[in-house]
Parts: C-alpha cells; sequence; structure tokens
C-alpha cells in the first residue's frame, strides 16, 4: 500500500500543517518538529511527490554542486558532509562534474532552472558558472574560491595563514634552506600559500631555497626533487602546497636512497586522508573540511530564504598537524 502524507502525519503526531511545512522545506519550523517529521518520512519510506511539491512551493528541492573530481581527499570530505548537512535540510544534492568535454551540457543544466541553488567547487574554472548563476538568479556559494572577487559568497580557508605555518614550522626546527613547491603561479591558493611562506621565511631573515610550479599531484613533488638532485643538491625541507606533492616528494627521496625526515623534512598541506596513509605520516596543515561544508550549506540556505542578503566571503583558519615527516635539522 502507497504511504500518503497522512500517514506520516500520524506516525509523527504533528498537525497536517507542521508535516506539509517540512515537507516542502520551510524553514519556520521548530527543529525538535522537523525531526519528528523526517524520522516518520525515513520509518515509513514516504516519497513526498516532487512534482507537487514544485508546483506548490515553486522549489525544485535540488542543490546542484559543480566539482572538477572526486580523486582528492580534502574535496571528498566536503562533498560527502555538504550532502549529509542537505539530506537533514530535505534537499536532494545532484554532482555535476566538470571538465573541458562538458561544460556546454552543464551550463545548459543551470539555464533550465531545475535547481533552488548550487555549490561551485571547481578552482580556476568557476567565473563561467558564476556569471550564469547570476543571471538566472540561482542563489551560489562557492568553496575554495580561486576567483579574486568581492561580489560572490565564498567560503575557504585562509591559505596565507597556512603557509605561514607550515613555513614557520620547518623554521622552528631549525630548517634554513627551504624549498617551496606549488601548482599553477596564477592559482590563488598557490600564489596566498606563497606569500604566507616567504611572509615567515623573511621574518626570520632566509628566503626560498627555490620555488617550483607544477600541478596538485605526486608528480609534481617527484620531478622537482629530482630537478633539485640533479642541479646539485637538496634543500633540507620542503613545503609542499598539497599532500599529493607532499607524497611525490617523499617518494623521490627514498628513490634517492635518502629518508624522511632525517634527510629531508617535508610538510604538506590539507592533513587529507592520503597524508595518513603512508609511511611516514605526513606533517601538513589541515583544512578543516567539514566545517567549510557546514558553512557553505547554512550560507546557501539563508540565501535561498532572502536573495537580496549581500556577499561576502568567510575565511577559516587553519592548524598545523604535525606528524612524521618532519623533525628537527641534523
Amino acid at each position: 500500500m502507497k504511504v500518503t502524507i497522512k500517514d506520516v502525519v500520524k506516525k509523527s503526531g504533528l498537525s497536517y500543517v507542521t508535516v506539509s511545512r517540512v515537507i516542502s522545506n520551510d524553514p519556520n519550523v521548530r527543529e525538535e518538529n522537523r525531526r519528528k517529521v523526517m524520522e516518520a518520512i525515513e520509518v515509513l519510506g514516504y516519497v513526498p511527490n516532487a512534482a507537487a511539491r514544485t508546483l506548490a512551493t515553486g522549489k525544485t528541492g535540488v542543490i546542484a554542486m559543480f566539482i572538477t573530481n572526486m580523486c582528492d581527499d580534502f574535496y571528498a570530505s566536503i562533498i560527502k558532509e555538504v550532502n549529509e548537512q542537505l539530506q537533514h535540510k530535505g534537499y536532494l544534492l545532484t554532482l555535476s562534474i566538470c571538465d573541458d568535454h562538458k561544460n556546454e551540457s552543464n551550463t545548459s543544466f543551470l539555464r533550465q532552472h531545475r535547481i533552488d541553488g548550487a555549490i561551485i567547487m571547481v578552482p580556476n574554472k568557476e567565473r563561467q558558472y558564476i556569471d550564469l548563476l547570476k543571471t538566472g538568479k540561482v542563489p551560489f556559494v562557492v568553496i575554495d574560491n580561486q576567483t579574486m572577487s568581492e561580489d560572490i559568497t565564498s567560503v575557504m580557508t585562509d591559505n596565507v595563514a597556512g603557509g605561514y605555518l607550515a613555513a614557520k614550522h620547518l623554521i622552528e626546527l631549525g630548517h634554513t634552506k627551504i624549498g617551496l613547491i606549488g601548482a599553477s603561479s596564477s592559482a590563488l591558493s598557490t600564489m596566498e600559500r606563497q606569500i604566507g611562506a616567504v611572509k615567515a621565511l623573511n621574518e626570520a631573515s632566509l628566503t626560498p631555497y627555490a620555488i617550483e610550479y607544477g600541478e596538485y599531484d605526486q608528480m609534481t613533488g617527484y620531478d622537482t626533487i629530482m630537478k633539485w638532485n640533479s642541479e646539485g643538491g637538496l634543500p633540507s625541507a620542503v613545503f609542499a602546497f598539497d599532500d599529493h606533492i607532499a607524497l611525490g616528494t617523499i617518494n623521490a627521496v627514498k628513490d634517492l636512497g635518502l629518508s624522511v625526515p632525517s634527510d629531508l623534512s617535508v610538510c604538506g598541506y590539507d592533513d587529507s586522508v592520503l597524508a595518513n596513509s603512508y609511511v611516514p605520516h605526513i606533517t601538513s596543515v589541515r583544512q578543516p573540511a567539514e566545517e567549510m561544508a557546514r558553512c557553505a550549506v547554512d550560507q546557501l540556505m539563508t540565501m535561498i530564504d532572502d536573495q537580496k542578503l549581500g556577499a561576502y566571503a568567510v575565511k577559516f583558519p587553519p592548524k598545523m598537524a604535525i606528524k612524521e615527516s618532519t623533525a628537527p635539522k641534523q
């Protein structure tokens, strides 16, 4: 027998009006009542009629999230938490993986007005999505923003502070020759982490041993170490702007017959699952992925309820996660 809204009313012990408001994601519902209704829906297996709800409320109950890929542990943690938060609030999350071959289909999807809001996490590619969402008056939040702009609501960590913490940690261990390895020099995250690291070095009357750019991948770290070694030597420490770069750095050191951290200290960035999956465990700058995800969802829900709100940026402070890949200079 098909479960109806009347069954949810009976199971929850609440009024038809309250149950209807929860199903339509009305914000003016006590949290305790919302929880009772959601529990009743889950137990009964009730599935609201999406078409009817859209006609009644003017909302689809769908939030789109645009991402570059799901291979990055930091981004995967954000996606998981966003999904859980949206489920709790009665929304369905739809993921769209953006690459150069799918941009047209993604933008076409946005033009169909099938979503109530969007979360953008496509570093260095967000501008086209921002412009399209603005034109369509769709509320959106950008996570890990790589676009210098004051007209968007964004959630990120303080990359300058993160770069400063990493370099400061290595300096306090007695390292004076510290190499920096980042991604594209045009990427905002690379630029800001470099600014922070150079600031810490300058305060100690030091300059970077060298600065190299590439991608946020293992080959960038590996190739950089091999290049420095072929040119005559290595620094005593490396600040890699990503845990993947850090792991590539460590693998190159091992292939040279050296060890981490006795021959080379390595600090990464993100404190991802990757940083804790290999030996040595990688000292890393932690970005609070779950907190960022919750903040992004909360900001988006507020914007959906009041689209007249102004844009602003939320920055989370990073923290050092000191583990096995860094040690005092010998």
